[in-house]
């Protein structure tokens, strides 16, 4: 059993990308690295760009175990020593960075730090690179750079130590600098088939027969992190109960206050972030559907409650508010807007 450090984003039950071994998807993109790293002209620091939870972090593992371990083939051997310490971040040859621990020693902090790229001159200045090994850096994602991290980072792209890859994990890169796009070379990930997702689930162990599997996959939207979600955590029940209040003529107020109950509780993060997902997935489905029929108010209107309420839940989160009541508040103007727009 490998031991692999935990991050804001580990899910219990769900293999992290340091021990998946089979990366499902991607084609292009695996024959692009494989021919790069056999010619000799891989890139110094790529962005690997898509949705979340499709396979790129797995594929950057994939890549650091080909270039640190010279004895590895095209996928990783989870029996070598240079497997082993590259899932237990113990590998002198890879930084892996993802958002730090608070200080309090719980949770997370909401971004990388610039503290975080210092420990990453560290890493350059206390190791050396041979002629033919290579010193591999994994930012996962990118997109929690805060300003000063990123522009930390931008001095080591403008001029970057010997035999050094860079490896940024990128969930959609308009927000970030374009001085560090244009340093990197950008890789585009599409999302996965239901196919290929619903073979993940089964590796999982997640879905009891072949029709709800089916169903999880096409409800992931071509993520296999969301589809798992759904699987290990109860996703279709949840979006069964959720269905059955936002098509009520009325409000049902039990109803809000059982599905409140499950997103405010403390210990149930996952639970939260799926209902929030799926009252998302909702609002852009009736937007889709208004625009194809000619509402074009309508889905102006729903679009821009969409983009609200993505601020509310990101305020929501920063200032601790109380998590049912602001679900409850929620789950009532989403009810009040579907109804609105319904014949508009």
């Amino acid at each position: 059993m490998i031991e692999v450090p935990e991050t804001h984003d580990t899910l219990e039950g769900i293999n992290p990308p340091q021990l998946t071994t089979t990366l499902h998807g991607h084609p292009r993109e695996q024959e692009f690295l494989s021919a790069a790293v056999a010619s000799g002209k891989l890139h110094h620091a790529m962005i690997f760009e898509g949705e979340r939870g499709i396979g790129k972090a797995t594929a950057a593992f994939h890549l650091a175990n080909r270039l640190l371990d010279r004895q590895s083939a095209h996928v990783p051997d989870p029996e070598s020593g240079t497997f082993r310490q590259i899932a237990q971040g113990a590998h002198p040859g890879l930084l892996y960075l993802t958002r730090p621990k608070n200080d309090q020693g719980t949770g997370f902090k909401s971004a990388i730090t610039v503290d975080e790229i210092r420990r990453l001159q560290r890493f350059f200045a206390m190791t050396a690179a041979g002629a033919d090994s290579y010193r591999v850096v994994i930012i996962d994602p990118v997109n929690d750079l805060n300003r000063n991290a990123a522009n930390a980072l931008l001095k080591l792209l403008e001029e970057p130590p010997a035999r050094a890859v860079f490896i940024l994990i990128g969930h959609g890169i308009g927000g970030l600098l374009p001085t560090i796009r244009s340093r990197c070379q950008i890789l585009k990930f599409s999302p996965l088939a239901d196919d290929e997702i619903e073979q993940i689930i089964r590796e999982q162990g997640g879905g009891a027969d072949d029709t709800e599997i089916a169903r999880i996959a096409a409800l992931g939207g071509g993520s296999a992190r969301r589809a798992l979600l759904f699987a290990q955590f109860g996703g279709l029940e949840l979006k069964e109960a959720l269905d059955a209040y936002l098509s009520g003529p009325r409000p049902d107020v039990a109803q809000a206050h059982k599905l409140a109950e499950i997103a405010g509780a403390r210990k149930n993060e996952i639970h939260r972030d799926i209902l929030r997902e799926l009252v998302l997935d909702r609002l852009r489905d009736r937007a889709t559907q208004a625009a194809r029929s000619g509402q074009l108010r309508a889905a102006e209107r729903i679009a821009t409650a969409d983009m609200a309420l993505q601020d509310r839940m990101r305020m929501s989160d920063a200032f601790n508010l109380d998590r049912k009541q602001d679900f409850l508040s929620l789950l009532g103007d989403v009810h009040e807007l579907l109804g609105a727009t319904a014949n508009a």
